[in-house]
């Protein structure tokens, strides 16, 4: 027969246990940066990273926010685009041109991908498998809103079943200037 001290344990452990599991489903939220005009869900506070870089057309700023969860890792990037280029440069050219600097930048060979709109805006849907032998996966959408560029992408062994790149991805939404959200 237990001791009533083994049982409360193993009862505490088991309460604790069904506490938590609810705790972790709600430590996501919206995430919604001052000027991103774009929200997603993450997981907790996201890090942020901030670089540009010269082009023929211009500097390009791009920041970044991403965060990590379990073994998937969440992006959402915005580059600001020069009036240069947007007023040269097809949007159809941009987003190509978007999708194959990342599979040039990561080293990554396109698996799939297709055109669409993403609220009435022209985007990028792809997925690639990265080099290693890991056996990553990333699942990466650009889509192009005026002179801005947001790549949101999704890396995990299998990007398509991973309910966190889905509940991410599902979150996504942006927006122009014009829409005062």
């Amino acid at each position: 027969m237990r001791s009533s001290r083994t049982w409360c344990a193993a009862e505490l452990v088991l309460i604790s246990l069904f506490a938590i599991a609810p705790a972790r489903a709600a430590e996501w939220s919206v995430f919604a940066p001052p000027d991103g005009r774009f929200a997603v869900e993450f997981p907790g506070g996201p890090a942020v990273e901030r670089d540009s870089h010269w082009t023929p057309v211009g500097s390009v700023a791009m920041t970044k926010y991403w965060r990590r969860v379990g073994d998937a890792l969440l992006a959402v990037e915005m580059h600001e685009l020069p009036p240069v280029a947007a007023a040269l440069v097809s949007d159809d050219r941009i987003l190509d041109q978007a999708r194959e600097g990342v599979l040039r930048d990561t080293g990554g060979a396109l698996l799939e991908g297709h055109a669409l709109e993403v609220r009435g805006s022209p985007a990028r849907d792809f997925t690639y498998q990265l080099p290693g032998e890991a056996r990553l996966s990333e699942r990466a959408l650009a889509v192009l809103v005026g002179r801005r560029l947001y790549i949101v992408t999704g890396m995990a062994r299998a990007p398509a079943s991973d309910p966190a790149v889905a509940r991410f991805f599902g979150s996504f939404q942006c927006w122009g200037e014009a829409d005062p959200r």
